[in-house]
């Protein structure tokens, strides 16, 4: 029996997340650079280790944004280990006992490029809403000096925007769960428009460079909207292991512990 109405995670190999976490009580959890170095290194360590990529970051004094991809190692697996271990790391380093962060961590599901693309804008625009520096890329402790290359910059944040209220599970995720093929051969036909490849080449062995760049877009767009990469794999007809090369051509952001 699942306990007290906690809703469960949504995880697929290729699912985005909005992820936040606040101190208890609303207390500081990164006291100097030292701790922000820490909390990056160890973030950077588990990425490398479970397969994940982070497209943007934010360390505030009392709160954290991550944007992050999971692969095959599930979000709650992540953060159990990143958080687990900053906060031993901190005890020990301030010389305290007990709980560092409030309650669980939160998670947002992105549910596609646009929605991400507000995500990341939001986290870099943090410390720029707490007044802290006048433009999002000069706060030293986010990605937002590392170039624009997602195009986020310009995008308006709408004004109901709150990451931090819970929600119903996205209705997209029901929707391709109770018709996984038919909303896979809707987004191959919007694939096709947009490039021209049929859906007789996506699902061939043709290996010419603009239908392997529609199967990208196609793997892209899929795990966006909640598909696994095994059933991508299985309408492409091709293998799990070419699906998941796709999925890995995203641009992402460099964690830089040594900012």
């Amino acid at each position: 029996m699942i306990g007290m109405g906690r809703r469960l995670r949504i995880h697929f190999n290729g699912a985005v997340y909005h992820v936040m976490a606040k101190g208890v009580d609303g207390r500081t959890i990164f006291v100097d650079d030292h701790d922000r170095r820490s909390f990056l290194k160890a973030v950077a360590r588990i990425c490398s280790d479970s397969g994940a990529e982070v497209f943007a970051y934010c360390l505030m004094g009392n709160h954290f944004h991550l944007a992050i991809q999971v692969a095959c190692v599930p979000l709650s697996a992540i953060m159990q280990r990143l958080l687990t271990g900053y906060v031993t790391a901190f005890n020990f380093r301030h010389n305290r006992t007990g709980h560092l962060f409030q309650a669980r961590y939160h998670s947002k599901h992105c549910l596609d490029d646009a929605h991400l693309a507000v995500v990341i804008r939001y986290i870099h625009e943090n410390p720029v809403r707490a007044k802290l520096v006048a433009r999002a890329c000069d706060w030293p402790w986010s990605s937002a000096g590392q170039g624009d290359a997602d195009g986020s910059a310009d995008v308006p944040i709408p004004a109901d925007f709150d990451p931090w209220k819970a929600d119903e599970e996205p209705k997209h995720l029901r929707r391709f769960i109770e018709a996984p093929q038919a909303v896979l051969d809707d987004i191959a036909i919007r694939v096709q428009k947009r490039t021209g490849v049929t859906l007789r080449e996506m699902r061939s062995a043709d290996r010419r460079r603009r239908v392997v760049a529609a199967r990208r877009d196609l793997t892209h767009e899929a795990a966006r909207q909640g598909h696994s990469l095994h059933a991508i794999a299985e309408w492409l007809h091709t293998t799990s292991t070419s699906v998941t090369r796709y999925s890995k051509d995203i641009s992402v952001i460099t964690v830089r512990p040594d900012t």
